[in-house]
């Protein structure tokens, strides 16, 4: 047995398993994350797309303030609602949905990008809904609408 033994002989040569080709198993994985790249790429141009429809839309609705038809009241009333939604749509609906009066108005000159006094200046959005409407035909809403253009842009 001795001899038997003797004669055994240790197995060289053999070279360390290389990590190329890959197991199957990596292919998969590399595919996985190749599709969840093109989904968020995806779901990213699509809220981008959804963002400048909406800033379009907001623009739009602030040109048609200016356009005759309407009256002041009527359309301060629109200007609020426009306001409204727009400090929603960037600052959420918890932060600014429940405000009223001059804390509105302190809200929005504290978030307005370029820095608009609202409370100076935008009292007649507050005031016009409830005021005849004698006292608001004479009112010029002007720096009030480019004011929120400055702020969807």
């Amino acid at each position: 047995m001795d001899d038997l033994l003797s004669q055994l002989r240790d197995i060289h040569g053999l070279d360390a398993a290389g990590w190329w080709p890959l197991a199957p198993g990596w292919y998969g994985l590399a595919g996985l994350l190749v599709l969840a790249g093109a989904l968020v790429a995806g779901v990213i141009r699509a809220r981008q797309k959804r963002a400048r429809g909406a800033r379009a839309e907001m623009l739009a609705r602030l040109a048609a303030l200016r356009g005759g038809g309407a009256t002041t009241k009527e359309r301060a009333a629109a200007l609020s609602e426009i306001l409204r939604l727009l400090a929603m749509q960037g600052h959420g609906r918890g932060a600014c949905a429940g405000l009223e009066g001059a804390e509105w108005l302190g809200w929005l000159s504290r978030h307005d990008p370029k820095g608009f006094d609202w409370v100076e200046n935008g009292r007649i959005l507050i005031e016009a809904p409830y005021a005849p409407p004698a006292l608001t035909e004479d009112r010029n809403l002007e720096p009030l609408i480019r004011a929120a253009e400055e702020w969807v842009r």
